[in-house]
């Protein structure tokens, strides 16, 4: 009797003939029949589902007073969801919780918005969590961004900027977060060898995972054999396979309830931790509805205080914003791309208005950046900025680069950067260098830079030329010297496509690949400071509405490393090898990568060919050879500032661990 109800009452709700207002009248009474035989003790889903019901029709009754049609939906939203817990009924809740969501945002009541988006999140969290399939995952975000964004907004408007930042980390880079928290979650009972075999499996599984997620033109288009099966399939075969061995070592193991991946708590770090004192952070957050604008989130810290201070730009802005980032693709690649650099940034600062962020922050000696989607992909570094002088006359400068300003560190996301400040110390100092050097031998200036940067390190292994291959670096004397490598450079070439960056890469000798799958599942560097990637388009990441924030960068800090250094565009070979040199030479004079690698960038951009060549020769004690090499080449650059342009200097940035103390190459000083 009570589901005939239910069912009679969503069937007046939805009906379409007759009168409207009678047919929610009749909805009504059939619904309230239904509660009086379903009760939250004897038929919990049942109840829940005639009062979610009965929200919907008081939301739209045309009948009553309209103030006391609203408070009962309401009232019926928040008894469903009693019953409707993310834990329990998840997609229940999540469409329940959305129902009340949009009716407080509707009326904006923007306590019962965030109420009712914040249960829809934490069901899609859960659903996330108990989800198989990676492309699920995604695909349980994607689908509900319009919910993030609004909770986004209904926390500005109730002035909870907190639960805001925390909502847009929530919407962002959440596969990889899960990955690093869970990256050394071992059952107590484990030995060495079955935490290992742990250690593999996730690797494994994850990255099965993600090739499904991210079908690959490569992979999934290839031509298919007779009687053989699909590489989607034999991917698919993997992954059970994989799983399979994970749930017969949990037998092993006797530990039913441990998992590969926790789930991450919806809960921002302590930012009091994570911002070193005289920093500031600037998270941006770019909706999926152009129409909402975009946004820019102020962190900062006084004495043991966190002001967030969120910024809202217009629809219009958000217009300005998305063609200077279409102009700057656009260029990407081309041989316009020289010519137009100077422009586009200065558009694209435009379009940010940075001054309007930064003119208050006189006390702020170094910046934490946060891009998101699109803007990963930009030196926000080097945009030209002008900023107002502290007593408010004039300005301090014109369109200077950012970074001269404040010293600029990247990050994925506030989550992600705790977690890589939260990695255990390293045990004892030690300089040990591992490089791979050349390996198509058609870089002549990345022999140059690693031979350079050999000298000022003990103990060092380089595998050049044609020793950079897979089989070396699988052989267990490099494997083992990787794994307690506290600097990592790799000189070589680099590709990123982001219609498939699971196969963004580095190449090595004989025409191999190190690709980001093989990084993610096989490479082992926990004791690793600084890994620098000098190589074209190393910085790079895809820039989906998820901004889930997949490239060489992210397999790396998977791999064990604190920091990245990589490039954002397709480096000049001959400034690059400089600028890295000159970087190593920086870092025993700075207490972090992001303050050495400003002061090598400042030096590079404003030096002279003459200075360039009396530093080559004093400082590097180049022979002969050497220099006359290097002199010809600077002969094909501006005499008074040959690297001045940002195209030559700007192209790498630092992402990771902010603070590495005690860099110190143990042969320079």
């Amino acid at each position: 009797m009570g589901i005939t109800q239910n069912n009679l009452g969503n069937a007046y709700l939805h009906r379409r003939k007759g009168d409207a207002a009678e047919n929610q009248e009749k909805a009504i009474a059939a619904l309230k029949s239904s509660l009086e035989i379903y009760t939250p003790k004897d038929f919990p889903q049942n109840w829940a589902r005639s009062q979610n019901n009965l929200g919907n029709v008081y939301r739209n009754r045309i009948e009553g007073d309209w103030a006391d049609n609203l408070k009962q939906a309401i009232a019926s939203y928040k008894a469903a969801l009693t019953i409707y817990t993310p834990a329990t009924f998840p997609q229940d809740c999540l469409r329940t919780g959305q129902s009340l969501g949009d009716l407080g945002y509707a009326l904006q009541n923007w306590e019962i918005a965030i109420e009712g988006y914040n249960q829809a999140i934490l069901a899609i969290e859960q659903s996330r969590y108990w989800a198989t399939s990676e492309a699920t995952k995604r695909e349980l975000i994607a689908n509900s961004l319009d919910i993030y964004q609004k909770m986004v907004q209904a926390c500005i408007n109730h002035q909870d900027y907190a639960q805001a930042l925390l909502t847009v980390e929530r919407s962002k880079s959440r596969t990889l977060i899960e990955l690093l928290d869970s990256a050394h979650l071992y059952p107590k009972n484990a030995t060495d060898e079955q935490k290992q075999r742990i250690s593999d499996l996730r690797r494994q599984i994850a990255m099965y995972q993600q090739q499904l997620a991210y079908p690959s033109r490569d992979t999934f288009t290839t031509e298919k054999h007779p009687n053989q099966p699909s590489p989607e399939t034999l991917i698919r075969q993997q992954l059970q396979t994989a799983n399979q061995q994970f749930q017969d070592l949990l037998a092993e193991l006797d530990d039913p309830n441990f998992t590969l991946t926790q789930q991450v708590p919806p809960q921002l770090p302590d930012l009091r931790r994570l911002l070193p004192p005289q920093t500031a952070l600037i998270e941006w957050y770019l909706p999926t509805e152009a129409d909402s604008g975009f946004y820019a989130f102020l962190v900062t810290r006084q004495n043991d205080q966190i002001q967030i201070t969120p910024h809202h730009f217009s629809a219009e802005d958000r217009q300005h914003l998305d063609q200077a980032l279409q102009d700057y693709r656009s260029d990407y690649g081309k041989p316009t791309w020289n010519q137009q650099l100077p422009q586009r940034l200065e558009t694209l600062s435009s379009a940010l208005q940075l001054p309007r962020l930064l003119g208050e922050l006189s006390q702020i000696q170094q910046l934490i950046l946060i891009p998101h989607r699109e803007l990963h992909l930009i030196p926000l570094h080097a945009l030209p900025v002008s900023l107002p002088s502290p007593s408010g006359r004039g300005a301090r400068g014109e369109g200077k680069p950012l970074q001269d300003w404040f010293p600029v560190q990247y990050a994925p996301s506030c989550q992600i950067l705790n977690n890589l400040q939260q990695r255990p110390p390293l045990e004892e100092p030690s300089s040990s260098f591992f490089a791979l050097q050349n390996p198509t031998q058609d870089l002549d200036y990345a022999d140059f830079e690693v031979e350079v940067l050999r000298r000022l390190f003990n103990p060092e292994r380089v595998l050049s030329h044609n020793e950079a291959t897979k089989t070396a670096l699988e052989q267990p004397e490099n494997r083992a010297f990787l794994q307690q490598s506290r600097y990592i450079h790799f000189s070589c070439h680099g590709e990123f496509k982001e219609a498939d960056p699971l196969n963004a890469y580095l190449r090595l000798a004989n025409q191999e690949k190190l690709t980001f799958q093989e990084i993610f599942t096989s490479l082992d560097i926990p004791n690793c400071r600084l890994l620098i990637l000098s190589a074209c388009k190393t910085g790079l990441v895809e820039t989906r509405p998820t901004d889930d924030y997949v490239g060489l960068a992210s397999a790396f800090f998977f791999a064990g490393t604190r920091t990245v250094v990589g490039s954002l565009w397709e480096a000049e070979q001959f400034s690059a090898a400089l600028l890295m040199i000159r970087l190593y030479y920086e870092l025993p004079r700075h207490t972090s990568v992001v303050m050495a690698l400003r002061a090598a960038q400042d030096w590079l951009r404003t030096i002279s060919r003459e200075g360039v060549l009396t530093w080559l020769r004093d400082e590097l004690e180049l022979d002969e050879g050497e220099l006359k090499k290097c002199e010809k080449e600077l002969k094909l650059f501006d005499k008074k500032s040959p690297f001045a342009p940002a195209r030559y200097w700007a192209a790498f940035a630092a992402n990771g661990r902010l603070d590495i103390t005690g860099i110190s190459p143990q042969n320079h000083q």
